[in-house]
């Protein structure tokens, strides 16, 4: 097993400090070295964070543009199920974002 040995030195404020010691569980080295590397640390990586965002988002532009198409050819467009989508989500990114802070 390939031991620790190499350091890395940062300077925070005090505030940094506090809010890192308390997103680490108090295991600042453990959650500083998954970020930098893009490891898991109690849940999936950032980086498959967000690429689920980005599939959230490519559904959002995916639906506006079925919509607007339907508007430009003049069919009906039933702006009730929109509401519906776009508030699902947006509780679907919500829910993404609350897992990367």
């Amino acid at each position: 097993m390939e031991h620790k040995t190499a350091n890395i030195k940062i300077r925070l404020r005090p505030s940094e400090y506090d809010l890192l010691k308390s997103k680490s569980n108090n295991n600042i080295s453990k959650y500083c070295r998954s970020a930098l590397l893009d490891i898991s640390y109690n849940g999936p990586s950032l980086s498959q964070e967000i690429y689920e965002l980005r599939k959230e988002i490519n559904a959002i532009g995916n639906n506006i543009n079925q919509l607007a198409k339907k508007a430009n050819q003049g069919e009906q467009v039933d702006i009730s199920e929109l509401s519906g989508i776009i508030d699902k989500i947006q509780k679907d990114i919500n829910k993404q974002l609350v897992k990367i802070k």
